[in-house]
């Protein structure tokens, strides 16, 4: 590999690195909260506040994922990689969300970094995934045990 894709490697370890520690944070804000308010949603259960509790939960994330991609933007923006903050921007969240359009490009040099942050931000999702099933399973498991009924038995 050439000296500047080596770099520029480098430079996505970092911010795969940097990402990874965003979202790790905020998850871990979120599963915070979510345990201090834990016997107040026990009192407050049914459709209204669940459905109130998934969309905090699923703005938080989006919040998340939208500073990670903003991170990413501030790289390509910094580095000169586009023109302007909207294209990075843009960029960085078609790529992060891995759409992918095709029209805006990373120069060759740069075209590396692409991928990693596709590969990170489906990453990212995944483990946004996996905590908002886990509200929804908290959720669904005391719906079930209020409402008396058993599991059946396969």
């Amino acid at each position: 590999m050439e000296a500047p894709v080596l770099r520029h490697l480098f430079d996505g370890i970092l911010l795969v690195g940097a990402t990874v520690a965003i979202h790790s944070a905020g998850t871990l804000l979120l599963l915070w909260s979510m345990v201090k308010v834990r016997s107040r949603a026990l009192e407050h259960f049914g459709f209204l506040p669940n459905t109130l509790r998934l969309t905090v939960v699923v703005l938080a994330l989006l919040m998340l994922h939208l500073t990670e991609v903003a991170l990413w933007a501030a790289f390509y923006n910094f580095r000169g990689c586009f023109r302007d903050w909207p294209t990075s921007i843009y960029f960085s969240i078609v790529t992060y969300t891995t759409v992918g359009y095709g029209d805006v490009l990373l120069d060759k040099q740069w075209r590396l970094l692409g991928g990693v942050e596709a590969l990170t931000g489906i990453l990212m999702a995944s483990w946004s995934t996996v905590l908002l099933l886990g509200v929804v399973n908290w959720i669904y498991t005391h719906t079930r045990n209020r409402w008396g009924v058993q599991e059946l038995d396969a």
